[in-house]
């Protein structure tokens, strides 16, 4: 990893100054710049120059051990190992990447939701920047999934966490960014890294459930009858017949009739 940092140069009187101690020889050389060795951890901070001729001498720092002289393989002859770069301190020397120690220090898995807020709140210039450059992207076949889970705790996503990627899943990303305050918009729906990390470096959102429609009154045919109501009619009481006066006892009569009268 490369970054030659202009702003922090030595003079060639410097140089000069610095080189009388071991040789004694005049040379023309160009300024030392600053500029991080390709080591393993990518930070170590080194000054370098090229001599103008093969044959001029080279030298190494005195008491340096065989780690120095092994991180300054593949430079430019003399270089001077000047001390390591703390992680998280990229800025400092005009340093747009973050080095793999401070991503190893630094970085978080991609769904440590705990981790990811109290980064954002405490840091978030390095925050963005592990955002930014990849270092929390989910592996490409956990993307869906990542998605679905963050939309899901947001309650935009509202069916089951599967990773499969079908119209309720393209409608939870229209719903999360209806509610978002910063007027985002997204081209599409469908599943991206890119999609994951504006998701994550956005503070959380809460989706509204949509409201279920009442449901509509189920159309009856009426059926026209008519319908015949016959109201009993009660007829007045017909009064009992006054009973037949008795015929009276017919008297005996008696029959002259030249004899004895009979009684009948």
């Amino acid at each position: 990893m490369a970054g030659i940092l202009r702003r922090i140069t030595f003079g060639l009187a410097g140089l000069c100054t610095l080189a009388s101690g071991v040789w004694a020889q005049s040379f023309d050389a160009d300024p030392i710049g600053f500029d991080l060795g390709d080591d393993a951890s990518g930070n170590v901070l080194i000054a370098a120059y090229q001599p103008p001729s093969e044959a001029a001498p080279s030298f190494s720092a005195p008491g340096a051990g065989q780690d120095a002289v092994a991180l300054a393989n593949g430079l430019p002859a003399p270089s001077i190992i000047l001390g390591r770069i703390e992680p998280g301190r990229e800025a400092d020397f005009g340093i747009t990447t973050l080095l793999p120690e401070t991503v190893a220090q630094m970085a978080f898995a991609f769904d440590d939701v705990e981790k990811r807020v109290a980064m954002r709140g405490d840091d978030p210039d390095m925050f963005r920047m592990l955002i930014e450059q990849g270092h929390i992207d989910p592996p490409t076949d956990r993307l869906n999934v990542a998605l679905q889970s963050e939309l899901q705790r947001m309650n935009c996503y509202r069916s089951g966490i599967d990773g499969l990627w079908g119209r309720g899943s393209a409608r939870s990303v229209a719903d999360y960014f209806g509610e978002r305050d910063d007027g985002a918009q997204w081209p599409d729906q469908d599943p991206s890294v890119e999609l994951f990390r504006t998701i994550i470096l956005h503070p959380d959102v809460r989706c509204t459930a949509p409201v279920a429609a009442a449901p509509a009154p189920r159309a009856t045919t009426t059926r026209s009858t008519s319908t015949r109501t016959t109201t009993p009619t009660r007829r007045a009481a017909t009064p009992a017949p006054a009973p037949k006066p008795a015929t009276p006892a017919r008297k005996p009569t008696i029959s002259s009739g030249g004899g004895i009268g009979v009684f009948r």
